[in-house]
């Protein structure tokens, strides 16, 4: 949608052009994965600084000379900072953020320190490698999915990540949630399923913006007291998308594609679009279905329900 949107607010009909920058798009979303991986790591470093601070202060105090590992010692972040594939991933692209914004990665720190989840889980002598992984989801999930600042610095880094930084938060908390205690880690999973979901994406905006000319001509006369030009550009781009789909991915549900786009409505467009997109592409179905247009094989004739 972000590409196809951007096509036509450029006026650009450079088609090849365009789709280099949709695969480069899907290579930072999974640089953006890496990079919030990698700052849980830089989490773990800063506290592991700290700690060594203190026992070489001259005078330290007996808190300083036994200090708490346990959050030095999370199971969770150690597989992290021994993953090879993140090191090896962050070397190539030269992913070295975290070393450059140490004042990101000590705001964020200074917050953990100072909530009762990390205090309660420092005073918890009790150490299991569950226990860990659950600290580290909830960790992620109230201090760094939501930070602003650190929002801020990543779409400061590149605009698109400011939409891509929900898709590359569920990715974390996914992978987190998958690691076991007695499986190695050395490897993160595709950021596509398989090669069909990566070409899936590519045939969607190449249907998108080579049919447009017949998918605006569908969507007009199907707005009920919408004149068509009133209508958000983004509003008709996501039901254009939803139609291309109806048209020409044959193994895809009608009714999946209409959630789909509707859930999509409700990020990216007003607050009622979603229930107007909804109602228009019902009557674009049931058109299509009279016209006897909707050629959906086997699988696409399930009625799936979310």
């Amino acid at each position: 949608m972000q590409a196809a949107f951007a096509m036509q607010q450029s006026g650009s009909d450079n088609l090849p052009a365009q789709e280099k920058l949709l695969t480069q798009s899907f290579d930072n979303i999974f640089k953006l994965y890496v990079l919030n991986l990698m700052l849980l790591v830089a989490l773990k470093q800063k506290a592991a600084e700290e700690i060594a601070i203190r026992l070489n202060k001259n005078f330290p105090t007996e808190e300083d000379l036994n200090p708490n590992y346990k959050f030095v010692n999370n199971r969770i972040l150690n597989l992290l900072e021994n993953n090879e594939f993140i090191k090896a991933f962050a070397k190539k692209y030269k992913l070295n953020k975290w070393e450059l914004d140490k004042e990101l990665v000590n705001h964020i720190w200074q917050k953990i320190k100072q909530s009762k989840l990390y205090k309660d889980y420092m005073a918890d002598k009790t150490s299991s490698f569950e226990d860990d992984k659950e600290f580290i989801l909830a960790l992620y999930k109230n201090f760094i999915a939501p930070e602003v600042k650190l929002h801020e610095s990543f779409e400061a880094d590149d605009s698109h990540w400011a939409d891509d930084i929900a898709i590359a938060n569920t990715m974390v908390m996914k992978t987190i949630t998958a690691l076991k205690e007695d499986k190695p880690f050395n490897n993160l999973p595709p950021l596509f399923k398989d090669e069909m979901d990566r070409e899936y994406a590519i045939d969607l905006f190449r249907k998108v913006i080579l049919n447009d000319k017949e998918l605006t001509q569908l969507l007009e006369g199907k707005t009920p007291n919408w004149e068509y030009d009133r209508i958000s550009e983004i509003d008709k781009l996501i039901m254009k998308m939803a139609i291309a789909e109806f048209l020409y991915f044959p193994s895809i549900p009608t009714n999946v594609t209409i959630n789909e786009f509707v859930e999509i409505a409700k990020e990216f467009s007003t607050p009622k679009s979603n229930i107007f997109i909804n109602g228009v592409l019902h009557n674009v179905v049931n058109d299509l279905k009279q016209q006897n247009r909707l050629n959906k094989n086997a699988r696409g004739r399930i009625n799936f329900k979310k």
